[in-house]
């Protein structure tokens, strides 16, 4: 081998070496979690949505009001800073935590599988069910909206749970048969004018709409369940770690059973028995 090889051979060991080292001294330093930057600003923005009452809607003076707003509010507290809340629909719910520009999300969000592989989530804070919103006398269960066509939210779930209904009860699904909705409202009209037999929704969301409307009536039977957690960024255990142990804290003081009984108690406009409660871990 010859002394120009030699350097050659010798200068390429050591730019791998430094490769590695680099390597090495980056994966041991652990990425900033979103809890240092909220604690730095003294701000936790939150992605709320806008078009979902009773979780999340503007007032007609312009306020921010709903179910998930109170949420907020009071895990900011616990946090110890101030909350700014950021609309979200139910497409930049996931996209603006993945890009950084919301610290979380509270924006009556399921978790799924699917969007688990996306972002992570926090305990679930809210249970409730999925059904169908029906012209009255053109339905009465499930099996009436068998072959025919129906409607869905974009982007939730709902479509995969008619799917999984309709494939457990032995039917076959039909995509062409699934009309997708960017505004809720849009979806009702679909069922008044007769475009869809059903619009499918969270059973919370369809009492708002349909809320003294005497032509419509929502089906007693569940195509899936609800579960919603708060969205956090994807492997940060520290930012979700605290929303838990907020939402722990706020349960544990009563204050949650309040929110939850001003927006969904036997007295509010959309009435919800509660179904499940969120779970306080002892200290020790």
């Amino acid at each position: 081998m010859t002394q120009t090889h030699t350097r050659a051979t010798r200068w390429i060991w050591a730019l791998l070496f430094t490769l590695v080292c680099a390597v090495a001294s980056n994966a041991a330093d652990p990425q900033k979690s979103v809890l240092d930057s909220v604690k730095e600003r003294g701000v936790l923005r939150a992605g709320i949505r806008t078009d979902n009452p009773p979780h999340g809607s503007i007032s007609q003076d312009g306020n921010w009001v709903g179910f998930d707003v109170d949420i907020a509010e009071a895990v900011a507290k616990e946090l110890g800073v101030k909350l700014e809340k950021v609309k979200v629909d139910e497409l930049t719910r996931i996209s603006y935590l993945q890009t950084g520009q919301i610290d979380i999300a509270v924006a009556s969000m399921s978790h799924t599988r699917k969007r688990d592989e996306q972002i992570d989530f926090s305990q679930t804070y809210f249970w409730s069910k999925q059904t169908f919103l029906v012209k009255k006398g053109q339905a009465r269960k499930l099996s009436d909206l068998v072959g025919k066509r129906v409607g869905v939210t974009r982007g939730s779930h709902a479509l995969g749970n008619w799917r999984d209904w309709l494939t457990r009860h032995g039917h076959a699904f039909d995509a062409s048969l699934v009309l997708e909705f960017g505004n809720k409202r849009a979806g009702v009209e679909a069922v008044h004018q007769g475009a869809i037999v059903g619009y499918a929704e969270d059973y919370e969301i369809l009492s708002s709409l349909a809320k003294g409307d005497p032509a419509l009536v929502i089906l007693d039977e569940a195509i899936g369940m609800k579960q919603d957690g708060i969205g956090v960024r994807e492997n940060d255990s520290r930012i979700r770690d605290a929303v838990n142990f907020a939402l722990q804290n706020i349960a544990r003081s009563g204050q949650y059973a309040k929110i939850y009984d001003h927006w969904f108690g036997p007295k509010s406009a959309t009435p919800v028995p509660p179904s499940g409660e969120i779970e306080v871990w002892p200290n020790g």
